[in-house]
């Protein structure tokens, strides 16, 4: 089935950047394989940022005043069905990041000293994602499917400054999938959404919990071929707000951080993203497709701006 493929691994859009982690887009199918079935997609994506979101426009910096983020990805994701209504995946992605520009970070979350902004790339492994999709409803034209996901870093990374790969934080996603095919409205056409729940680990005295929706709506032009518009939005409970130059510095519930804070404001960035975009997929057998698709983002808060372009595989398998 082609809407397997058809919304590809998107969602890392922003969230490779502002290290939120990678939520992968995946876990969104409201369609699980069959029993003994599998896929394994792979994909590289590139994500570059200019300048700073704050919390208004105020707060916000440009990319001469800011600097720019250039963000390379292999990401590689795998699911199996274990019976016609389980299925459990894993995904492991590889980052490479740069940072040029004039807020540099000197020191690391530890308090020591850092060269991770030094104007070349440093890569590493993020975090791992293990999960499980349980299908509760699912008829020949819609399927729910409620999931769980654990997210945990691959190693401890460094998780302080422009050029970090990630937040180093476990989490705990739960929520559920909804989509299906929309052929009384308009032959060809189908539809996703995916709501979650993330509780994260603390860091200092901050759960910075967050709410995410991800949508599409898809149009099949042949058997093979369909396009897409993605919608994704992520919405942070708690965290510490941009207040942008002079300074460069932060604030927490209305008061400037402290010691713990400032070595901790990357992870606990109270960010808030809105991201629209394209995609496309196109299947050459029933076993294997491609896609590719385009993101950037329309509204945000607390992160540097990103714009994305992601292609890869998909590759079904029988056991």
């Amino acid at each position: 089935m082609l809407l397997r493929s058809a919304i590809p691994i998107s969602r890392i859009v922003v969230f490779v950047t502002v290290q939120l982690g990678f939520a992968w887009q995946a876990s969104a199918q409201p369609f699980l394989p069959a029993r003994g079935e599998g896929t394994v997609s792979a994909s590289y994506q590139n994500v570059v940022t200019r300048g700073q979101e704050g919390v208004n426009d105020t707060a916000s910096a440009s990319a001469a005043d800011f600097g720019v983020t250039d963000t390379h990805a292999l990401l590689w994701y795998v699911e199996y069905g274990l019976s016609d209504r389980i299925a459990v995946h894993a995904s492991l992605p590889f980052m490479q990041v740069r940072y040029n520009g004039p807020v540099r970070h000197t020191i690391g979350i530890n308090g020591q000293p850092s060269n991770i902004d030094d104007g070349t790339f440093h890569g590493s492994p993020q975090d791992f994602y293990f999960g499980t999709r349980f299908r509760l409803v699912r008829s020949s034209r819609f399927a729910f499917t409620p999931f769980a996901e654990f997210i945990i870093p691959s190693h401890h990374y460094e998780s302080l400054g422009q050029a970090a790969v990630g937040r180093d934080l476990r989490a705990l996603v739960v929520g559920a999938a909804a989509g299906g095919f929309a052929d009384d409205l308009l032959p060809g056409l189908h539809y996703q959404t995916r709501v979650s729940y993330a509780l994260v680990q603390q860091a200092v005295d901050v759960h910075p919990n967050r709410t995410g929706i991800d949508s599409a709506i898809g149009y099949f032009v042949t058997p093979r071929l369909a396009l897409q518009f993605i919608e994704t939005l992520e919405l942070t409970k708690d965290g510490i707000d941009w207040v942008g130059p002079p300074n460069y510095l932060a604030v927490h519930n209305g008061a400037a951080f402290n010691h713990d804070y400032g070595l901790n404001h990357d992870r606990l960035a109270r960010t808030n993203a809105l991201n629209f975009g394209v995609g496309v997929a196109f299947d050459f057998t029933q076993r294997f497709g491609v896609f590719a698709t385009f993101t950037k983002l329309a509204w945000g808060q607390n992160l540097p701006p990103p714009r994305s372009v992601t292609a890869g595989m998909n590759w079904s398998f029988q056991t």
